[in-house]
């Protein structure tokens, strides 16, 4: 008898937290995973269409012999969709199976509020990830039958995804989002120009692949900060000049061209609720640079000036900072100075200078 696990939820985003469930129920029960998207309505302005999140569940599943998507709920014409019919619907469709019914640890304690719980529970075993912070209803767990999952948490959410806090789901389904523009997209969007905007999303994706070609652990860490580190660029100058003169009055003598990276760290922290040393870090000196710069920081900036839309043929910089992080950004460095002389700009500033003295030794 093949044994089959029906997985229902909002997937939106799948993350590495339901792969993780998935993975376990899987193996722990020998058994076929479908996943079940709920059609719910797109009433949150994060929120993303069905569709969307149907393809990013197949994106996040290829390759999983044993993870299957199912459309039930999402072509159903029914208004609201209950766990109770699409149970009956697999147990018509799969007679000679045995279901199993996967929810969270957080829905244990609230089952027999669910439509025809008893039912429900006859028709499929009950299954549970079970979460080492969370108490759970014995009288739930006894009066359904429920059976508990274990494994290793991962310790991620749909909403700190969505938000640009996480990116703990497969590369896949990042790139989905960033080419769909979809959830925290949207958000930066509204921070720029269409053409600032490309600029942002090359200067993104090149800076998560060199940082996973130098396997750095912050790899993420650099591709939320590139997508975030102009987005304080097409502010006005004279409220530029008002957030400089708050909050940042000791970088205030410095040119305006710069201001955007001081405006940059504030507007993520106003506005994105994100307060990452790191990633900060990165936004605050891409410009300029500075003499004490993260991995991080190093590839934002390097990456900042050479990806390829800026328009000239930056293929050895680019290969260079892929090789070696601190060897690379020495070949960007000794190139932006080529730059800016032949073109009479002054980059004489305290940081940039720091930065030079430091890493051009």
């Amino acid at each position: 008898m093949k044994n089959i696990v029906l997985f229902g939820g909002a997937f939106d985003p799948i993350h590495f937290g339901h792969i993780n469930m998935a993975k376990e129920a899987s193996k722990q029960l020998d058994a076929d995973i479908f996943f079940i998207p709920a059609k719910i309505a797109v009433w949150k302005n994060d929120s993303s269409p069905i569709e969307d999140k149907i393809n990013m569940i197949q994106l996040a599943i290829e390759g999983e012999k044993r993870f299957h998507l199912s459309r039930y709920e999402a072509d159903s014409q029914e208004e609201v969709n209950y766990s109770i019919d699409t149970v009956k619907h697999f147990k018509e469709s799969y007679k000679d199976s045995r279901l199993y019914f996967l929810i969270g640890a957080d829905q244990v304690n609230s089952f027999h509020k669910w439509k025809d719980a008893d039912e429900l529970a006859e028709l499929a075993t009950i299954v549970y990830f079970k979460r080492p912070d969370l108490e759970l209803s014995d009288e739930n767990i006894k009066r359904f039958k429920m059976k508990e999952i274990s494994g290793g948490e991962v310790d991620v959410s749909s909403t700190d995804i969505r938000n640009l806090k996480s990116l703990e789901t497969p590369d896949s389904v990042i790139d989905y989002i960033i080419d769909h523009r979809l959830y925290f997209m949207q958000r930066i969007a509204g921070y720029m120009s269409e053409k600032r905007l490309l600029h942002v999303i090359s200067t993104a994706k090149l800076s998560y692949e060199v940082a996973i070609a130098n396997n750095l652990k912050d790899a993420k860490k650099a591709l939320i900060a590139a997508l975030l580190h102009d987005i304080g660029k097409e502010m006005p100058m004279s409220e530029q000049r008002e957030v400089m003169a708050e909050h940042f009055r000791d970088y205030l003598n410095y040119p305006p061209a710069i201001y955007h990276q001081f405006i940059g760290v504030y507007l993520v922290e106003r506005d994105f609720d994100i307060h990452d040393p790191v990633i900060l870090d990165a936004i605050m000196f891409h410009t300029t640079a500075n003499s004490n710069m993260t991995d991080v920081g190093i590839i934002v900036h390097c990456v900042d000036k050479i990806e390829p839309t800026r328009g000239f043929d930056s293929t050895e910089l680019i290969n260079a900072l892929k090789s070696s992080v601190i060897d690379g950004f020495a070949e960007v460095l000794k190139s932006n100075i080529d730059y800016y002389t032949k073109r009479n700009i002054d980059y004489r500033n305290d940081l940039q200078m720091a930065c030079l003295n430091q890493y051009l030794k």
